[in-house]
């Protein structure tokens, strides 16, 4: 999800998108969709959380809910 606990899911207004949507859009089009899930999870992390501090001076930091029966494979399933 865009955000985590009771945080806020925030603009980039620069982008014209959400913060979580511009940083999912740029990396499923910089890597063509030859992704796996944990490099993706990794990747909006650490960006969505930096850059909407910086941008918009709140925290927003995603989350991944995976069920029990994935949590130990998950982050190897490609996204494509």
């Amino acid at each position: 999800s865009a955000t985590s606990d009771d945080q806020s899911a925030l603009p980039f207004k620069e982008k014209k998108h959400g913060m979580f949507t511009y940083f999912l859009l740029k990396k499923l089009q910089q890597t063509n969709g030859d992704i796996d899930y944990g490099s993706l999870d990794a990747y909006l992390s650490k960006f969505v959380s930096v850059e909407s501090l910086r941008v918009n001076s709140k925290a927003q930091d995603p989350k991944t809910s995976v069920s029990f029966d994935a949590r130990d494979v998950w982050k190897e399933w490609k996204f494509k």
